[in-house]
């Protein structure tokens, strides 16, 4: 026979444990329109990625949401799945995987965006699809296909100044005209 207390508990206490799970669920949040993805090849500061978030919601005024984070440590497995999935606006990430990203057709051209005499570190061999008939074509051309992420204003504001960190667009952002928006926030001088 259980006892008065014993009863309340087992009789409430699962309610208990779906309203917290009600809770807990319930604070997630919606998902941003925009995400920023960061691996360095050192680890990257929740403030860092809380300050850049910050700095670019108040700079796009409600035109739409963005969210920044970063891989807690480099691992190549990890950003081949963050290209792959596509979920990303922006990648900034080490200079050698901006390169082998590039020539497999990972990013989009910025030629048409951005001056590649001012951005040279970024203007390198990759390869280009061009649409054909039956699928695509590929072709390895010359472009701009990142931006140094020291020559920035906005990531030197912020303290994002290491050496060898690129930004660029993958292929599959979910949105290009609002991953040009969030570069060309990030070379504002303000």
């Amino acid at each position: 026979m259980l006892e008065k207390g014993e009863y309340i508990v087992r009789k409430w206490g699962w309610m208990g444990m779906v309203l917290a799970l009600a809770l807990v669920l319930g604070g997630c949040g919606s998902k941003a329109d925009i995400s920023v993805f960061m691996m360095s090849t050192t680890t990257v500061p929740s403030e860092l990625t809380e300050a850049l978030k910050t700095e670019l919601s108040q700079k796009l005024e409600g035109q739409f949401t963005v969210d920044v984070f970063a891989s807690p440590m480099y691992n190549l497995q990890k950003l081949f799945v963050e290209y792959a999935a596509g979920d990303n606006a922006v990648h900034v990430v080490p200079e050698e995987d901006v390169k082998s990203m590039s020539k497999q057709g990972g990013h989009i051209p910025l030629d048409a965006y951005f001056d590649k005499d001012k951005y040279e570190e970024g203007y390198f061999d990759g390869m280009v699809l061009e649409k054909a008939e039956k699928g695509y074509i590929e072709h390895q051309e010359k472009h701009l296909y990142a931006l140094p992420a020291e020559k920035l204003p906005l990531l030197n504001k912020l303290g994002i100044t290491e050496k060898g960190l690129f930004v660029a667009i993958p292929v599959r952002t979910p949105n290009e005209e609002r991953s040009i928006q969030i570069l060309k926030l990030m070379e504002e001088a303000k």
